[in-house]
């Protein structure tokens, strides 16, 4: 009987033990359970900005504990090789990269680990992983021939100018869009940039509408002089590739809400963080669309503007 508070004292101090123990690895048990994710852009512009902030705020909505590392490379190669050192310290859940630059240099440091990508012009950078899924920054041919016959109802005759061996796959997609629209379509090839300027004499007069889409070739920073001379000259409407070439003289541009970019991209990241697959997440288009108009180009091509999609546009240059 006199031994029993001593097998007391040892049976309370074993269980104080446990549960000083048990308390210890709590911390470590939660750090287990919270999700790293690892941000890489190729760009600190402000559209990139945006792309990281809509993002950010999607996650932490439906995953408040995750946390994300947030990197941006820059024109410094050594800088960059440091950033890419601490990205490949890391086994993240999910990696988000902005860029074409991030989204390569992420794949050789992490190929087997989940990509949510975005600010890329189309899925092709996708296909060389199997872990990779995103939002491309190309628009559906349906999307640009429906805010196209928005724009300017009387359209018939859409010409276009492009690369036929980088985009007659893009081209046959368009001319099949263009049925429900009623819409004609005309493609000029333009392999090399010396062609271009016979295919504008071609499009001449003839065109209704000029529609400006992706091609590494034809638009270029080299090729915009030419393009907006000649639509301006031959009072074509010219639909560009973005607000830069609106705000330098075409018509109007379809654009990108970068935070809604983000947003999408977070929906991605949040189904591969609740268990499903890269394979089962498809790359998309942007779910929104802006669109931006030069009224300065409108009045000249003495065109009328319906006054709504005026007043809803995103940006309009006076």
């Amino acid at each position: 009987m006199k031994r029993l508070p001593h097998i007391v004292t040892a049976v309370l101090g074993l269980l104080l033990l446990i549960l000083i123990m048990s308390l210890a690895n709590e911390p470590e048990v939660s750090a287990m359970n919270q999700p790293l994710i690892i941000v890489l852009s190729s760009s600190q512009l402000e559209p990139y900005l945006q792309a990281v902030k809509g993002f950010k705020k999607r996650v932490k909505d439906q995953f408040p504990e995750a946390r994300i590392d947030t990197f941006f490379l820059g024109q410094d190669s050594t800088k960059n090789l440091v950033t890419m050192q601490k990205i490949d310290n890391n086994q993240p859940d999910v990696l988000f990269t902005l860029g074409s630059k991030a989204t390569r240099k992420v794949q050789t440091v992490h190929p087997d680990r989940p990509q949510v990508v975005t600010m890329i012009l189309d899925g092709l950078i996708l296909e060389q992983s199997k872990q990779a899924t995103g939002v491309f920054l190309n628009f559906p041919p349906a999307v640009h021939l429906n805010w196209l016959r928005r724009l300017l109802p009387n359209a018939k005759r859409v010409y276009l100018l492009y690369n036929s061996q980088e985009n007659s796959t893009l081209y046959t997609e368009i001319k099949k869009a263009a049925t429900v629209h009623q819409l004609e379509i005309y493609g000029v090839p333009v392999d090399t940039i010396s062609q271009l300027p016979a295919a504008l004499n071609s499009v001449g007069r003839q065109a209704d509408i000029l529609l400006g889409l992706p091609d590494q070739t034809v638009y270029s920073g080299k090729t915009a002089k030419v393009i907006l001379l000649s639509t301006f000259r031959n009072r074509i409407p010219f639909a560009g590739l973005s607000r830069y070439w609106v705000k330098a003289g075409a018509l109007y541009a379809l654009d990108w809400d970068y935070h809604d970019l983000g947003r999408q991209c977070g929906e991605m990241t949040c189904r591969i963080l609740m268990g499903d697959a890269v394979s089962d997440i498809a790359p998309a288009p942007p779910d929104k669309v802006r669109y931006i108009i030069n009224m300065k180009t409108a009045d000249y091509l003495k065109l009328t503007i319906d006054p709504t999609l005026v007043q809803e546009a995103a940006e309009v240059f006076q």
